[in-house]
């Protein structure tokens, strides 16, 4: 072989070599890439939901965003190392809305009110095999997720009896009606969703039920609140910021009296529990042990307050001869807005009640009786029994008067 023929042959054996190294990289660089953005990936979705998840408990608990910056590099961490440099895992993070659209990056600060979940990139950077010869050493891939918690609300009826539910009004209601057993509507009006029964349905031809009457399966009283939630301590005491009052009766046979009249009633402290039979009744978060009842003692007018009342026993409104107007302190996007609760029953005798929040008898019946009207634009009603008559009952269901319900969280990426 002439000398010229083997030059030419070194050279095609160089560039068979060079193609044969590039095949190699190809194989196993690219088969190792492969598996390492498999491994960023589940580093990502894991990082997602934990991130989404912890957004929710913040939401509802309290929290910072460093708590959520933990959450994210605790799962990605948990996947191994993805730095070939020895420094920390690298990944990026952004807050994202309900319909994912990003709100700006994690780790400013703050978190955007709008905030539902957060979009996480993991970058892993990895040593090549054969690509290091052309150039490719370290190599990097990133891996992103999405996910968002979302909230199903915590009740899903503007009235719901556990057991017997019986109502005798000129009704617009504005959402569905829920009876445990016996299910009775007389009178007349609209209920726009479903009159639901668990074993009888007695409905007058007046009262019309837009989407039918339905037999259902059992439902229990949802755990909505507990009036220990509103004591000193309580969850809900720890996360109300304006004035909170608990009060214990001087004489526990005798309800504690809240007077919107102020002569000659007790002052309450805010933030602390004070014993007393006759209080002022002022705005804030109520924490009563015992029996109470809202009145006016002396003149007359209008009872306008906002408050949230918690009684661990029964609350009484029975002024027949002032109307009232009630709307909850305590109103969050997470916690809800109670505006009375009580462990047993929950009467109310008037002439005019006007009402916005969620009124529930943990362990007794609710019992309304307004001989002009009842009207609630954003409200709803739950006890073991309702019990309601009058001229007008006029109820706008809303959902977020409830605690928000177990967060779903969802990936999305």
């Amino acid at each position: 072989m002439k000398l010229k023929d083997r030059g030419q042959a070194l050279v095609l054996i160089a560039l068979a070599f060079a193609a044969l190294l590039a095949l190699l990289a190809l194989a196993i660089d690219g088969g190792n890439a492969y598996g390492q953005r498999r491994r960023a990936q589940n580093a990502a979705d894991a990082a997602a939901l934990a991130g989404a998840r912890r957004l929710w408990e913040i939401r509802r608990q309290g929290g910072s965003e460093m708590d959520l910056l933990i959450a994210l590099r605790e799962a990605i961490d948990a996947h191994g190392v993805f730095n070939v440099d020895g420094a920390p895992n690298a990944f990026e993070a952004f807050y994202v809305d309900e319909n994912g659209q990003v709100l700006g990056p994690v780790g400013l600060g703050s978190i955007p009110p709008a905030a539902r979940g957060v979009q996480v990139t993991v970058i892993n950077r990895f040593d090549a095999f054969f690509a290091g010869v052309f150039g490719f050493d370290p190599m990097e891939v990133r891996a992103m997720a999405m996910a968002l918690y979302r909230s199903a609300p915590a009740c899903a009826h503007a009235l719901f009896a556990e057991n017997d539910l019986r109502a005798q009004f000129l009704l617009n209601i504005n959402g569905s009606v829920h009876a445990g057993t016996s299910l009775t509507l007389q009178g007349a009006g609209v209920i726009s969703g479903a009159c639901e029964y668990g074993t009888t349905a007695n409905i007058g031809p007046a009262v019309q039920c837009r989407n039918g009457q339905v037999q259902v399966p059992f439902q229990p009283l949802p755990p909505l609140y507990a009036p220990e939630d509103f004591a000193p301590g309580g969850s809900l005491w720890n996360a109300y910021g304006g004035d909170r009052y608990c009060i214990r009766p001087q004489d526990p046979t005798q309800p504690i009296q809240l007077d919107a009249h102020p002569g000659g009633a007790v002052r309450p402290v805010p933030g602390q529990c004070i014993t007393a039979q006759r209080v002022r009744l002022q705005d804030g978060l109520y924490y009563l042990e015992g029996d109470a009842r809202l009145l006016r003692s002396q003149g007359g007018g209008q009872i306008w307050a906002t408050v949230t009342l918690a009684a661990t026993r029964s609350l009484i409104l029975d002024d027949s001869n002032n109307p009232y107007v009630l709307h909850p302190a305590l109103n969050d996007p997470q916690r809800g807005a109670p505006l009375l609760v009580a462990g047993q029953a929950i009467t109310i005798t008037t002439g005019d009640f006007q009402w916005s929040g969620l009124i529930l008898a943990r362990e007794g019946p609710v019992r309304l009786s307004a001989t002009i009207q009842a009207r609630s634009d954003r409200g709803a009603v739950y006890g073991k029994a309702l019990d309601g008559r009058g001229g007008f009952l006029q109820l706008t269901f809303d959902p977020t008067v409830c605690p928000a319900g177990t967060a779903q969280v969802e990936l999305l990426r």
